[in-house]
């Protein structure tokens, strides 16, 4: 009898285990397609002459790195509270107080490396000219 009851058991689990309303999840396949990252750089490139702006601001230049056209002008802004003045080869801003701006236009192809010369530690950017 007990193995009746057993027997009896099993059935009625097999047969109660499909009466579920629970349906089984879909199978989804998802492809994904990994496209490649682009690759950032710290510079800022203009592919033809216009005016750039550049900040002085917490005794850095922002861009600090540029890649310029020939006949391209850029335009330092002083924001900070201490003066700065932005010199290069062949080329000198007067001191900037805050606020104050001083263009220069390129017209030589090179690399052009600049610092503040009141803080010349600090303030420091290159320019390429192409």
């Amino acid at each position: 009898m007990a193995d009746q009851r057993v027997l009896l058991i099993l059935i009625l689990a097999v047969v109660l285990s499909g009466c579920t309303d629970e349906k089984p999840e879909p199978v989804v396949n998802i492809t994904v397609n990994e496209t490649p990252q682009p690759t950032i750089t710290p510079a800022f490139t203009v592919p033809e002459p216009s005016t750039v702006y550049v900040e002085i601001r917490g005794s850095e230049v922002n861009p600090s790195i540029l890649t310029v056209t020939n006949g391209t002008t850029v335009r330092w802004t002083n924001m900070d509270s201490a003066r700065h003045t932005i010199k290069g080869r062949n080329f000198s801003s007067p001191p900037l107080n805050k606020r104050d701006s001083w263009d220069y236009t390129f017209n030589k192809s090179g690399t052009f490396e600049y610092n503040c010369s009141i803080h010349p530690a600090s303030a420091k950017g290159r320019i390429t000219v192409g």
